[in-house]
């Protein structure tokens, strides 16, 4: 008989086992906040709300939801680094709260069928008519990351030193001057941020098309005349990432972006997918163009 007690509290506790990973994969997921191309932040708290629904829910089970998503925008992917053939499905995101019946609204999170149940494949707003529509794929929000300083024991340990550096400091001092100046020489040739402060403002083309001098300008004044999200969101910062490569090789300025738009000056709506990219000190970076799937571009600045 105490065998089998015994037995019978060892099942118990290797179903708990079996059963308590789902919830951690849903808390491991990379999520964040996204912004969409109507200029509105959705918070990361909602996007998992919705996730988390997506993946407890069968197909149809609140009206056609969890739906099944063909990542297709007329000819051309929604999520373009989403192989073919992959399985989706989507579920409607509430702000500041969760969908339970009713109107969708028109932003969704996408997940895959992954065991049964899915992992998290992106964010994207409906942006056409009310029915048969067209999806367009939301831009990751990347955070800055906090500056780490020294901690109050190395700040002692510096005083309690005191006159005791006496000479090794002066050379730390001109070793680390020296450092720089060979650092700034290496930027004069990669930053493009350094040779922006010559205004070098042109046209730009970005996969086969031409943007005029004069929109890339109007862009770039409209970014310099704005704190960030001063219009539906822009300017807002940016993380000169697409993937794990540079979108401006050897920047590594805090930059921003904003709106380019063919023939005038963006100021609301739907941004378009070409961006003028500035940094924190008003000066011309670079132009780039948003794929889908929320990676960018670099486009050519030409010599006008």
């Amino acid at each position: 008989m105490l065998f089998d007690m015994k037995s019978i509290v060892l099942y118990g506790l290797m179903a708990l086992a079996h059963a308590s990973p789902f919830p951690e994969l849903s808390k491991r997921a990379k999520l964040s906040d996204f912004q969409c191309p109507d200029g509105i932040t959705l918070s990361e708290d909602d996007i998992r709300e919705a996730f988390q629904e997506c993946r407890r829910l069968n197909d149809g089970a609140i009206g056609k939801y969890p739906a099944k998503f063909g990542n297709k925008n007329n000819n051309q992917k929604v999520f373009g680094n989403i192989p073919d053939g992959t399985d989706l499905r989507e579920f409607p995101i509430i702000v500041g709260g969760k969908y339970t019946t009713g109107v969708p609204g028109k932003y969704r999170v996408v997940t895959d069928y992954k065991d049964n149940r899915g992992d998290f494949r992106g964010v994207m707003q409906h942006t056409g008519a009310a029915a048969g529509g067209a999806y367009t794929a939301c831009t990751r929000v990347t955070k800055p990351k906090p500056e780490t300083g020294k901690d109050k024991g190395d700040k002692d340990k510096n005083d309690k030193d005191g006159d005791k550096k006496g000479n090794n400091e002066k050379r730390s001092v001109q070793a680390t001057e020296v450092e720089i100046v060979k650092e700034s020489t290496s930027h004069t040739v990669n930053d493009l941020a350094t040779r922006a402060k010559k205004k070098k403002i042109g046209s730009a083309t970005c996969d086969g098309v031409t943007l005029s001098k004069d929109d890339v300008g109007s862009a770039f004044k409209e970014c310099n005349k704005w704190d960030d999200r001063g219009v539906g969101g822009y300017p807002h910062k940016f993380g000169n990432a697409s993937g794990k490569t540079q979108v401006f090789q050897g920047v590594t300025k805090d930059l921003r972006e904003y709106p380019i738009i063919e023939g005038g000056t963006w100021i609301g709506g739907v941004p378009g997918k070409y961006r003028v990219v500035t940094d924190y000190k008003k000066n011309f970076v670079g132009v780039m163009v948003e794929n889908a799937g929320a990676s960018f571009t670099r486009c050519t600045i030409n010599a006008d």
